[in-house]
């Protein structure tokens, strides 16, 4: 009988571990969408990075979801579910662990 995956995944090392949802199967990078900060036309800024650098987003808050990119860079796929980071955690991470348990 397989196991039943988990909802949380830790990601990165050293330092820079971070809990996040389970990203679906094929999701290879994160896309970050800043809440606060802005560029001078009025459209948020964004930072895209692989799911095993996820850590470099401290400091960071806004909504991210998870995305399929291709070694050129080209965006094949992007997955349902935003969720919100604060800079150092997942909100509502705690309750995915509890579920977990």
């Amino acid at each position: 009988m397989p196991f039943k995956k988990k909802l949380v995944v830790t990601v990165g090392t050293k330092e820079w571990r971070v809990d996040i949802p389970r990203p679906p199967k094929h999701a290879t990078h994160a896309r970050l969408i800043c809440v606060n900060q802005t560029y001078d036309n009025g459209n948020p800024k964004t930072a895209t990075l692989p799911l095993q650098d996820f850590g470099c987003f401290q400091g960071v808050s806004g909504d991210f979801n998870y995305i399929r990119m291709d070694k050129k860079g080209k965006v094949s796929e992007e997955y349902d579910g935003t969720w919100y980071w604060d800079g150092y955690q997942v909100e509502g991470i705690e309750k995915l662990i509890e579920k977990d348990a």
